[in-house]
């Protein structure tokens, strides 16, 4: 790059050490097109440094319209100034740089005369509008967006007067944009609900958003809407915050929605109501009825001589009934769970002696099993429902029992830590799948035997959960296929208040 301006370009020019320092581009050609001189800001634009004297009209690699067709050299605004001894301005041009770098220039290409009127040369700057063109570019496209968004979306300053709206927002709430402008924001809110105002702003002046807040506002015509308000701060060029924009969504279909499955969750939790009302009621309609068949049955036995072969028809009728009894009793409880009114009565007991109980009571139904029971010496002291705690225990060495009838073996395990305790049931039976695992503690879920059959009601174990539940516990299976099953449970010794 040269450093000295030609003697008969220099009158009325700066000194060419100022043009080193200008921030904007600045080179001159002579009288004939050929670059004489430009400073480090114009070949810093161009991406190049051109060879003076030897390069025409213009430095840059390459030149277009503003519409992207390649531009003439002879036909660039530095070209035109010279053939037509007048400035030219306001006509932007797009260059490209070595690297494939495009920019936006505005040019001012103006002719140079000496004292008698000739032309000498033109000087011409260069103003890079790059970033200028891609901020309209962007808000172009952002006001585009704006006015076709089916949201409401409004501006307005920190005062809330009302600074810009979109056609969403004269659909939502019927007012066009010349009635709103320079109007306060509160047209829109209820008067119950003024106070919503000081809170937005106040977040707004301290560069928090607000996302997704569910409030109302009031349409032109006087309706209440129901809508989702997203709000953020506006700032400007120095980053300052003057305003909020705010984008406003109806949301009545997603409340009529709400409404409407809130209904029927209210009905389905009356239809189960009214259902476990009657399988409660049924159940204890039921429940005397075959406690007097169990009665019969007894005097049966004992008054009457019988056969062996009508003695072991009696005993299997009992049995019949007992299943039928603890069937009606579980049904019961069932709905007592459901209804909140299965009672507790929590006392002071040795958890052995009552585990020692109902293993023996259940070795003595059951013969042919064998049960192991493998619990801490002397006394275990707990305080919980004894009924409840028994009805657990039985219902796991049931479970057990059934399904380990090839094996006829059962373990029974008490672990006694500080402050619980834990049991388990071990059966080597044909083991539970994983997939079933994961239900096994819910109303109704059936066991599938080997065969593909299902077992019972799944009843128990959905009550054996809720009892250890209450009792501040934890139950649960641990099992694979082929291995059998183990069925746990943990308890305080002491509840938690």
């Amino acid at each position: 790059m040269i450093t000295k301006i030609p003697a008969n370009l220099s009158s009325g020019l700066l000194p060419v050490e100022l043009y080193d320092c200008l921030p904007v581009a600045v080179y001159i050609c002579d009288r004939l097109g050929y670059l004489t001189f430009y400073n480090k800001a114009a070949a810093d634009l161009w991406g190049r440094e051109p060879e003076l004297g030897k390069e025409l009209w213009c430095g840059s690699w390459k030149i277009f319209w503003p519409d992207g067709t390649p531009m003439a050299l002879d036909a660039c605004p530095m070209a035109r100034a010279l053939k037509e001894g007048q400035p030219v301005t306001e006509e932007e041009i797009v260059i490209q740089c070595p690297d494939g770098t495009m920019k936006n220039i505005l040019p001012s290409p103006v002719p140079i005369f000496d004292e008698s009127g000739l032309l000498q040369g033109a000087v011409n700057t260069l103003l890079d509008i790059t970033e200028q063109r891609q901020g309209e570019k962007k808000q172009a496209m952002l006001a585009a967006i704006i006015e076709c968004s089916e949201d409401a979306i409004i501006s307005k300053k920190l005062d809330g007067l009302i600074t810009s709206w979109n056609q969403g927002a004269e659909k939502l709430f019927g007012y066009t944009e010349e009635e709103v402008l320079g109007k306060h924001i509160s047209i829109l809110i209820p008067k119950d609900r003024l106070e919503e105002e000081n809170l937005i702003i106040d977040r707004v002046r301290n560069n928090k958003n607000i996302e997704h807040f569910e409030t109302v506002r009031i349409t032109k015509s006087g309706k209440s809407v129901p809508i989702s308000l997203t709000v953020s701060p506006i700032r400007d060029q120095k980053g300052r915050i003057i305003g909020a924009s705010k984008i406003a969504r109806d949301i009545s279909i997603q409340k009529q929605s709400e409404a409407q499955l809130q209904k029927l969750y209210d009905d389905i939790q009356t239809m189960n109501s009214r259902k476990d009302e009657f399988i409660g009621m049924a159940s204890h309609e039921l429940k005397t009825p075959v406690t007097s068949i169990d009665a019969f049955l007894q005097l049966v036995q004992r008054s009457l001589k019988l056969e062996d072969r009508e003695k072991e028809l009696v005993f299997k009728a009992r049995n019949q009934v007992a299943k039928l009894i603890s069937l009606i009793s579980d049904l019961l409880d069932v709905t007592k769970i459901q209804t909140g009114k299965l009672v507790y009565t929590f006392t002071n007991f040795d958890f052995n002696d009552l585990l020692k109980e109902v293993v023996e009571v259940m070795q003595q139904n059951h013969p042919g099993h064998e049960i192991n029971l493998n619990h801490p010496a002397g006394m275990l002291q707990v305080h919980a429902d004894k009924q409840r705690l028994e009805q657990v225990i039985i219902n796991l060495l049931s479970n057990a029992i059934k399904y380990a009838s090839h094996t006829h073996k059962i373990r029974v395990t008490v672990q006694n830590a500080p402050h619980h305790l834990q049991l388990s049931v071990q059966d080597f039976g044909p083991g539970i799948d994983l997939q079933e695992q994961e239900h096994i503690f819910s109303r109704f879920y059936q066991i599938k035997k080997p065969n593909g059959n299902a077992s019972g009601l799944g009843i128990g174990l959905y009550i054996s959960k809720e009892i250890i539940d209450r009792h501040q516990g934890q139950i649960w299976v641990e099992s694979s296929l082929g291995k059998g099953a183990t069925f746990s449970f943990k308890l305080p010794l002491q509840l938690q208040d």
